[in-house]
């Protein structure tokens, strides 16, 4: 059978906990260093609680140790390795190929996205270094992941749904460029949000300010029946950023969505994990920040996936304007609106506005001043006060689903837990036998006092009661036998959690690498890693692009969207004339040449002089 892991963000502990509240197999988060997200940093401390949270419900806690790293960092990389493996860490997401010259401790190394995973030679050469599973690409098709699939065995994971990189992971240096904010040392800064003009080579404008690199959420509920068939072993939630609120709604639809494949798949598919969800709302991503949604390239096809007008959230499309008068406005909309909700719209020129329901009466909505509101114009919700207020509060459980068995000893009772993977526990009390003087009663109070589980991560699905006779038992002494069942299984819970087999001894010849050379786009940017290069015949060309001072006619960024496509200009349609061939983005002082690669159907940004 095969396993599909939901894998969720962890901004913090309390982030983690939500997540695996709310159904995620796996969490990914941050210690205090050298994570990709700079502001999402964690104690050692809290690594492990989260671990000792999770491990409970054998959710398995990854560790985000994907920037580059310099030669400075080396020994407090290597020793965060050891600290978080010391306190039950499942994995490291790493980028820095520094980690594999290490003597590090056998916790299993997942080749991050931020690695450039696209083509089956790499990936093999992954596998044959030690990895235990490749991060893949966004950009890929489901054709080419059933392919990789096909020539290898090793975990594959993916995203499935929140923000995207409009540039291939770990090939975008805008951000430092800009403002010597590396994306590959967890700063980025986010420049592709910003607004930026189209000139032509001679500085003409040709298209207004706007963001123009600025893509649509990933959202791929849809596909999981095709992804799961290709072989995507993990499915991976994109927030380490995002709070409470996102991260209970965008994984709870996932785990509703995960659970119906696994249930229709007549044992195809199972959940890694244990413990079933007990949802207190209805799980709708369209209620949280998201800029409208794409499936990216899943289906092998280009289509539409940026927005130009906005960076923020639209959320959910609410209805259009079907009514005007001078105080107020009508939406046509089955939808019910209240008091603090925030809605947007796009008016005439294709600018964002927006405001916040302060006065309602049966969807008339009283107006701003200059609020750009025209008959015909889509609302949308980007803040829904009341699914958002519920979240703040919700009760949604997880719980481990139980059986008990009630027995009689010759000197007490026993009480025998067996969960709904089969792992038991025993436990024995010595007590004196005083036969009940209403037996249907006794029975009775046997099975009511066992059943309860409150507050506790199990759920008591039924109590078998084996005694030679009905016995009156205090109900403090049933209670306590209880609590200390469900104290021993979570323990035994917690030591049994799965745990990878690591090897890291190459399993087959690397020689397809041998002789290459490789460029700044390699992001190598220490001695270590260099050596680790040299040892399989590959000479590093270029430090990393943050090791350089000079970036003048450099590849920026490299990215299979298209700007020219998403302008309806492409070079391989009778529309192409409808822009100049030479162009280039600029914004404040920095200008940047396009350039378009038909062949790989792939645009690149290149920097100019400021």
């Amino acid at each position: 059978m095969q396993p599909l892991e939901l894998l969720a963000p962890a901004k913090n502990l309390a982030v983690a906990i939500v997540a695996v509240n709310h159904g995620a197999d796996a969490v990914y988060i941050a210690c205090e260093r050298f994570g990709a997200r700079e502001m999402s940093g964690n104690s050692l401390s809290d690594i492990a609680e989260v671990v000792a949270y999770a491990h409970r419900y054998h959710v398995k806690v990854y560790i985000t140790l994907n920037t580059i790293l310099f030669d400075n960092e080396l020994d407090a990389a290597k020793k965060m390795v050891e600290d978080v493996y010391n306190v039950g860490a499942d994995a490291i997401i790493v980028q820095d190929l520094a980690l594999l010259q290490m003597d590090l401790p056998p916790i299993a190394i997942h080749a991050s996205t931020q690695m450039h995973n696209v083509d089956i030679e790499k990936i093999k050469m992954y596998k044959s270094m030690g990895f235990s599973r490749v991060i893949l690409a966004r950009e890929l098709s489901l054709q080419q992941i059933e392919d990789i699939r096909s020539q290898m065995d090793i975990e594959l994971e993916c995203f499935v749904h929140g923000s995207l990189c409009v540039c291939y992971s770990g090939q975008c240096y805008l951000s430092q460029h800009i403002g010597n904010r590396s994306a590959n040392r967890g700063a980025c800064a986010q420049p592709c949000r910003l607004p930026y003009t189209i000139k032509d080579d001679h500085d003409n404008v040709l298209l207004p300010a706007k963001h123009y690199l600025s893509l649509k959420d990933m959202n791929r509920l849809q596909s999981l029946p095709l992804l799961a068939k290709a072989g995507i072993t993990s499915f991976k939630i994109e927030g380490r950023l995002k709070n409470e609120i996102y991260v209970a709604n965008v994984v709870g639809a996932y785990r509703q969505a995960l659970d119906n494949l696994i249930n229709k798949s007549q044992n195809i598919y199972y959940q890694p994990s244990i413990g079933k969800c007990y949802f207190d709302f209805t799980p709708d991503v369209e209620k949280t920040f998201n800029r409208g949604f794409t499936s990216y390239f899943i289906a092998g096809e280009r289509q539409k996936m940026a927005n130009h007008c906005t960076p923020k959230s639209m959320g959910k499309r609410l209805g259009t304007v079907d009514k005007i008068r001078n105080e107020a406005f009508h939406i046509d909309t089955e939808q019910i609106i209240v008091n603090g909700d925030g809605l947007c719209w796009l008016n005439e020129n294709g600018d964002l506005q927006g405001m916040s329901v302060n006065c309602i009466d049966n969807k008339w909505i009283r107006r701003c001043e200059n609020d750009g509101i025209a008959l015909g114009i889509e609302i949308f919700r980007n803040y829904d006060h009341a699914f958002s207020s519920h979240l703040k509060t919700e009760k949604t459980q997880r719980k481990i689903l139980i059986n008990l068995v009630f027995s009689e000893m010759e000197d007490g009772f026993q009480l025998q837990l067996i969960d709904i993977d089969g792992n038991q526990s025993q436990l024995r009390c010595k007590a004196e036998k005083t036969v009940a003087k209403n037996a249907e009663m006794s029975l009775q109070n046997i099975e009511k006092q066992l059943k309860k589980s409150g507050n506790t991560i199990f759920e008591v699905k039924n109590v078998n009661i084996d005694l030679r006779q009905a016995y009156f038992l205090p109900i403090s002494f049933l209670n306590q036998m209880r609590r200390e069942i469900f104290e021993l299984h979570e323990k035994k819970l917690l030591s049994t959690a799965p745990k990878e087999e690591v090897n890291r001894q190459c399993v087959e010849s690397i020689m397809q690498i041998s002789q290459l050379q490789v460029d700044y786009t390699a992001n190598v940017s220490n001695q270590l890693a260099k050596a680790f290069y040299k040892k399989y015949g590959v000479e590093v060309k270029e430090d990393a692009f943050e090791c350089k001072s000079n970036y003048n006619k450099m590849m920026i960024f490299r990215s299979k969207y298209c700007l020219r496509y998403e302008l309806d200009a492409c070079l391989r349609t009778e529309n192409f004339m409808r822009l100049p061939q030479k162009m280039k983005l600029t914004y404040d002082k920095f200008d940047f040449e396009l350039h378009f690669d038909c062949d790989k159907c792939e645009m690149c940004l290149l920097a100019e002089k400021h």
